[in-house]
């Protein structure tokens, strides 16, 4: 009986054994400064055990040794701790603990990262040291070499307003600025609409004749094409010499421009144009094209020749 049990624990004591060893893995053997280095403990528990591990806080703990030194050496504060996390993962019927460092080191030196302390079954334990080298970054031709080289990875880090305002408090000062402008050009231009640019007499009259010839009237409705003609026109000789010949036959018009003294080319121009118009108003006669485009140049002429000579001043 007793040969059978110590068979049982002979078999039995290197699993338990090899379920229970500490592993401690690197991420590299050499790191340059301001790089991250990443340190990872494992450990395998059975289902119902569990370990004690507080993890150093800050940075941690380090050894700097020489060439001729001892693996002792000195100890070596410039060994940050950026993050650390562990967890478990179930495995059936064991259980794999886990923990994880990230660790910039801020100076040269080659490194002995000290055991950590555990505890499992009230039982304290040491993970395995760890040797690294750490350098500044190599020399290359051409690049200015910096003594920090910077990580991709980066630092998390809690907004703080205060910081924020203190060094950049002119943004939302110019914010302000922009904002009352705003508020000061939106307010002028609701009290003071832009006024349309006046046109002069002549401008408006030229402006409404091309308005009609844009229209093509004169192709589907000659009547209602030259009683807008005669409009105009009308309109703009009662204007222009201060007289309403708007209700005026031709004939009572034409004696009334008379006795204006105007130039006698351009009574007869206006009596012309008047004559075309009033045949197909009250006739019904049909004018071609080329007679069209002939009364519409008789209308401008007529309107440029008596408007006052417009004069710019420089």
């Amino acid at each position: 009986m007793k040969q059978l049990v110590l068979f049982v624990a002979l078999i039995s004591a290197p699993w338990i054994t090899v379920a229970q060893e500490p592993n401690t893995y690197v991420s590299s053997k050499e790191i340059t400064v301001g790089g991250i280095l990443e340190v990872q403990y494992e450990i395998s528990l059975l289902k119902n055990q569990d370990i004690a591990f507080n993890p150093p806080l800050g940075y941690f703990p380090c050894n700097r040794i020489s060439d001729k030194s001892n693996l002792k050496g000195t100890e070596f504060k410039d060994l940050e701790i950026l993050s650390y996390s562990d967890t478990i993962i179930d495995a059936g019927g064991s259980k794999l603990w886990r923990a994880n460092f990230k660790l910039i080191p801020w100076d040269t030196g080659t490194l002995v990262l000290q055991p950590l302390p555990y505890s499992m079954d009230s039982q304290m334990s040491y993970f395995t040291s760890i040797l690294v080298q750490s350098t500044f970054v190599p020399a290359k031709k051409g690049v200015r070499i910096y003594d920090i080289n910077e990580s991709n990875t980066p630092f998390k880090k809690e907004l703080v307003w205060t910081e924020v305002l203190s060094k950049y408090w002119w943004i939302p000062l110019l914010l302000l600025f922009i904002g009352l402008f705003i508020v000061v050009y939106k307010k002028r231009t609701k009290g003071s609409p832009i006024e349309p640019e006046s046109l002069t007499l002549k401008q408006q009259t030229l402006q409404s004749i091309e308005k009609l010839v844009a229209k093509q009237q004169w192709s589907t409705d000659q009547k209602l094409h030259y009683t807008e003609l005669s409009f105009i026109l009308r309109w703009y000789l009662s204007s222009r010499y201060n007289i309403n010949l708007l209700e005026r036959t031709t004939f009572e018009t034409i004696l009334l421009l008379k006795a204006l003294k105007l130039d006698e080319y351009l009574i007869t121009q206006i009596s012309l144009i008047f004559k075309e118009v009033d045949a197909v108003k009250f006739a019904n006669s049909e004018l071609p094209a080329s007679d069209h485009e002939k009364l519409i140049e008789w209308s401008k002429e007529v309107v440029i020749i008596s408007s006052p000579v417009e004069t710019s001043h420089v």
